[in-house]
């Protein structure tokens, strides 16, 4: 779940042949269905969309099948963001809108300021107005910080920055996303805070990306 929640996909084929391996040999279909998903979401990472939205929709009906309602909606969202991976961008809209709809119902809301923040993606992508899509994410923006979601906060603040920027608001981009990212001390070599200090180094002033040129030190040998 932490490689899925840090976009790390490169041991989840391994994790999701375990997963069956075991859940298949002792008769666990809930299991099943959960490393269905899980290898779902690695085949369509590494380029096999179509596969990857054959499993996880195959992953996601066991798992209701079998009167299972958590992480449903993280579940779901992951087949809407290889729904548009694919292209498929009505398929994308729906299946994120039932997500939203089973967080709703059940109560689970630790995933909404994400599937928020990916229906807003979804709908800039499909040429939805500037005010749908900034409303969507400054509710997701908004979600975060109730849950002190500071990995949520993140994603969110660098989607509105890039919309505020396209939008000739740049220093509104740069005052919300610049603060969020300095409370970060860890985790620098993640996709996340590089996007974000990406996303920083465009809304920069170009004179403040000018720097003094340091010289780099030298070091002298001692002899003996």
């Amino acid at each position: 779940m932490v490689d899925i929640f840090r976009r790390r996909p490169d041991n989840m084929r391994s994790y999701a042949d375990s997963v069956l391996s075991l859940s298949r040999e002792h008769g666990l279909l809930h299991w099943t269905a959960f490393g269905q998903i899980i290898d779902g979401w690695s085949v369509t990472t590494c380029g096999d969309t179509d596969r990857g939205i054959e499993l996880l929709r195959a992953g996601v009906a066991a798992w209701q099948k079998a009167g299972a309602r958590l992480w449903l909606p993280l579940f779901l969202t992951l087949e809407a963001e290889a729904c548009a991976k694919a292209g498929r961008s009505d398929d994308t809209l729906e299946v994120i809108d039932c997500a939203i709809s089973a967080s709703q119902r059940s109560g689970e809301r630790w995933y909404l300021a994400e599937m928020l923040r990916i229906k807003a993606r979804v709908l800039s992508q499909a040429n939805h107005t500037n005010d749908q899509v900034e409303t969507l994410l400054a509710k997701s923006l908004e979600i975060a910080r109730s849950q002190q979601a500071r990995c949520w906060e993140l994603r969110a603040a660098c989607d509105l920055a890039l919309l505020w920027q396209s939008n000739s608001r740049v220093k509104e981009a740069l005052e919300l996303l610049q603060p969020i990212y300095t409370r970060f001390t860890e985790g620098f070599d993640t996709v996340d805070l590089q996007r974000a200090r990406q996303i920083l180094g465009s809304l920069e002033p170009k004179e403040s990306r000018k720097g003094p040129k340091l010289n780099k030190p030298t070091s002298k040998r001692s002899r003996s």
